[in-house]
Protein backbone atom coordinates (compact mmCIF):
# COMPACT_ATOMS: atom_id res chain seq x y z
CA UNK A 1 0.00 0.00 0.00
CA UNK A 2 2.64 2.65 0.57
CA UNK A 3 4.69 1.54 -2.30
CA UNK A 4 1.38 2.43 -4.23
CA UNK A 5 0.92 5.83 -2.84
CA UNK A 6 4.15 6.26 -3.36
CA UNK A 7 3.41 5.99 -7.03
CA UNK A 8 0.21 7.94 -6.95
CA UNK A 9 1.91 11.10 -5.05
CA UNK A 10 4.98 11.04 -7.77
CA UNK A 11 2.62 10.11 -10.98
CA UNK A 12 5.05 6.83 -10.51
CA UNK A 13 2.30 4.56 -13.10
CA UNK A 14 1.68 5.42 -16.77
CA UNK A 15 -1.84 6.89 -16.22
CA UNK A 16 -3.63 7.91 -12.57
CA UNK A 17 -5.22 4.38 -11.42
CA UNK A 18 -8.10 5.65 -9.63
CA UNK A 19 -10.95 7.60 -11.06
CA UNK A 20 -10.45 10.41 -9.82
CA UNK A 21 -7.34 12.86 -10.33
CA UNK A 22 -7.08 15.03 -7.11
CA UNK A 23 -4.44 13.08 -5.98
CA UNK A 24 -2.57 12.44 -9.15
CA UNK A 25 0.67 14.27 -8.63
CA UNK A 26 0.15 15.71 -5.28
CA UNK A 27 3.15 17.28 -4.01
CA UNK A 28 2.32 17.04 -0.38
CA UNK A 29 -0.43 14.77 0.78
CA UNK A 30 -1.58 14.67 4.05
CA UNK A 31 -3.92 12.39 6.17
CA UNK A 32 -6.75 13.88 8.25
CA UNK A 33 -8.32 11.32 10.88
CA UNK A 34 -12.07 11.62 10.09
CA UNK A 35 -12.78 12.56 14.22
CA UNK A 36 -10.23 15.40 13.61
CA UNK A 37 -11.63 16.24 10.36
CA UNK A 38 -14.93 16.42 12.12
CA UNK A 39 -13.95 18.43 15.12
CA UNK A 40 -12.23 20.64 13.04
CA UNK A 41 -15.65 21.20 10.83
CA UNK A 42 -17.33 21.69 14.02
CA UNK A 43 -15.20 24.35 14.98
CA UNK A 44 -15.69 26.69 11.93
CA UNK A 45 -12.15 25.29 10.49
CA UNK A 46 -11.45 23.84 6.80
CA UNK A 47 -10.16 20.86 7.88
CA UNK A 48 -7.15 21.16 5.46
CA UNK A 49 -5.94 24.80 5.03
CA UNK A 50 -6.43 25.00 9.08
CA UNK A 51 -8.36 28.95 7.77
CA UNK A 52 -11.62 29.63 9.02
CA UNK A 53 -14.25 27.95 6.94
CA UNK A 54 -16.33 30.40 5.39
CA UNK A 55 -19.27 28.41 4.92
CA UNK A 56 -19.59 27.39 8.77
CA UNK A 57 -23.03 27.47 9.81
CA UNK A 58 -24.60 28.00 6.55
CA UNK A 59 -27.27 25.73 6.05
CA UNK A 60 -27.85 24.25 2.20
CA UNK A 61 -31.15 22.51 0.96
Amino acid sequence: MAEFLRRLFTKGFEECPLSVVSLWGEPSPHFIHWREEQRRRESGIDPYTGEPDPYFGMEFD
